[in-house]
């Protein structure tokens, strides 16, 4: 896999080959990043990665000027997104274990959240709503929710700003 964009493009990611990781896509990648780019800045604004997987968004975000915040409940996973991030000889500020508990423990707000659960799991209601909750989410911040096209979420209390469709997957825009 390779960073799409930014001060890191073209740069080769080894990604780990493990069941529960499903990178997003080389394509789906660089159209967020596009979108993003009509809707915020991204020099010096923080980037959330809720549940890093691969951590392959977490480095697309820093090629791009993002300060990333990733959480990852696999220790395992997470040692694997460490080596990617040595492999640019960066670090990352990574939180290992229950992503709606470690949002908590982080003392800075988001300027985007990107959440990209388990498909069949229930974290993407919990988590929209947790943000809300805790006001986690900078004032005109934005949320960016990877489902499948049939999963129908709750966004009560969001602002719907538009949705894209990539094969079956769906890329959802929110603001506070």
């Amino acid at each position: 896999m390779q960073i799409t964009g930014g001060k890191y493009n073209s740069l080769k990611i080894k990604t780990p080959d493990f069941d529960n990781i499903k990178p997003t896509l080389s394509k789906t990648r660089q159209g967020i990043f596009n979108a993003l780019a009509s809707l915020t800045e991204f020099e010096g604004k923080i980037f959330f990665d809720m549940f890093a997987g691969s951590g392959i968004m977490s480095l697309e975000a820093i090629s791009r000027g993002f300060r990333t915040i990733s959480f990852e409940k696999d220790k395992r996973t997470a040692l694997a997104i460490k080596d990617s991030f040595k492999g640019l000889k960066l670090i990352p500020e990574l939180y290992i274990g229950d992503s709606l508990k470690n949002i908590l423990k982080v003392q800075v707000k988001a300027d985007v959240i990107f959440i990209d659960p388990p498909y069949d799991s229930d974290l993407y209601e919990k988590s929209i709503n947790l943000i809300k909750k805790e006001d986690i989410l900078n004032e005109n911040g934005i949320i960016i929710l990877e489902h499948p096209i049939s999963k129908k979420i709750n966004i009560d209390g969001y602002k719907f700003i538009k949705a894209k469709t990539y094969g079956d997957k769906q890329i959802t825009y929110l603001r506070k």
